[in-house]
């Protein structure tokens, strides 16, 4: 069996204003000098969790075997501050300043509970089931930003839902290993982004906000072959080939959200797959990994078209990605080297809001790296 406890206690704050006018990298606030900086915050947020969990392990029989789980969760969250926005007219003066401030307590607690079995027939052959409730908490540090394209809803619940999988694993012949599952999530009050209108300017912006109730169906795998056994290669040599996959399929399937029920659920591709090889012979490692995604979305709308002034509406098209790494070891010293994205393939994984954006923050090109590393 397994018993335990964890206790959390932190008080988190945040500002958001201006910086200073300077070339070098210096975060510290410049308020005095820019007062009338268009929108500006300062929060505290303290956060108190405590959580009590276990489980433990019931042998029906030597194959057979049922896990019972449990955690209970208590959290107290708060948002003590002000956020300003100064308004201009049309030729940049101030005309005035609307000022909030918040003094909120969120205080929560419940259980969350979950049960595993196992039955396994021989090493060859494993099948396990899984099933718990699962919970994501907001946090006020998530919500205390002004950004006239972004906006909370300020009746924001936390998300709550369940994770049920269904698989097999094992070990043939010390060749081939293998684990294939399939699983399901339905969430309810999933939070994500829409886009809608945003006041007071009005304009169309990101809503944060209990989009609805979503389901994500999938299958995954692993196949690893073992291919110095199956080719009765000496212990000289190092070689093996996986495939990892991941086919999901993921929608909302009701909403209060306008256009939002039979959309795919944000950032969950349909494909996910990676497969490489690693040989090695004596002191001398190589690998090659190849990575692919599908299209996803970085909103629960399934925007289509991106936003030219500011992309951060669009999809996140499908990419690849090639990378190598090679090391060679002699006596206390290893020598790596690699070259991630070989093929220096032009993709983004992410659409940023705010901060280091608004807009696609690109990823690497082609790169390279080595590292010595030596034991003493």
């Amino acid at each position: 069996y397994l018993i335990g406890a964890k206790y959390y206690n932190a008080s988190n704050s945040s500002f958001q204003g201006p910086g200073t006018d300077g070339s070098n990298a210096n975060f510290s606030s410049a308020i005095d000098q820019f007062p009338n900086y268009s929108f500006q915050s300062d929060f505290d947020n303290p956060n108190e969790n405590i959580a009590i969990f276990g489980e433990n392990i019931f042998y029906v029989n030597d194959k057979f075997s049922i896990t019972p789980g449990f955690r209970f969760e208590y959290i107290n969250t708060g948002s003590n501050g002000t956020r300003k926005r100064t308004n201009f007219d049309g030729a940049g003066n101030p005309i005035g300043t609307v000022e909030d401030s918040d003094n909120i307590t969120k205080e929560r607690s419940f259980a969350l509970l979950g049960v595993g079995f196992s039955y396994k027939e021989n090493r060859s052959l494993e099948v396990y089931a899984n099933v718990s409730q699962n919970y994501r908490s907001i946090t006020f540090s998530d919500v205390n930003i002004i950004n006239p394209s972004n906006a909370i809803d300020e009746n924001l619940e936390d998300e709550k839902g369940f994770t049920a999988d269904l698989g097999a694993r094992g070990n043939i012949n010390k060749n081939i290993s293998y684990d294939a599952n399939v699983f399901a999530l339905y969430y309810n009050n999933r939070i994500g982004d829409v886009f809608t209108r945003i006041p007071p300017v009005n304009n169309v912006g990101l809503l944060r906000t209990n989009v609805g109730k979503a389901r994500i169906l999938g299958i995954e795998s692993l196949i690893d072959f073992n291919l110095k056994g199956l080719l009765e290669m000496n212990n000289d040599y190092l070689f093996n080939f996986f495939l990892n996959t991941s086919l999901i399929n993921s929608k909302y399937t009701e909403s209060i959200q306008n256009g939002i029920v039979g959309k795919k659920v944000e950032f969950v591709p349909d494909v996910n797959f990676k497969t490489g090889v690693r040989f090695g012979y004596n002191n001398f490692v190589a690998s090659i990994q190849y990575s692919y995604l599908s299209e996803q979305f970085n909103d629960a709308s399934n925007s289509t078209t991106s936003d030219a002034s500011n992309a951060v509406r669009g999809p996140i098209p499908a990419y690849d990605i090639l990378d190598l790494a090679l090391s060679y070891t002699y006596k206390r010293f290893k020598l790596e080297a690699g070259v991630n994205n070989i093929l220096s393939n032009t993709y983004f994984t992410r659409r940023a809001a705010g901060y280091p954006g608004p807009g696609i923050i690109p990823s690497a090109p082609r790169n390279y790296y080595t590292t010595l590393q030596v034991r003493i």
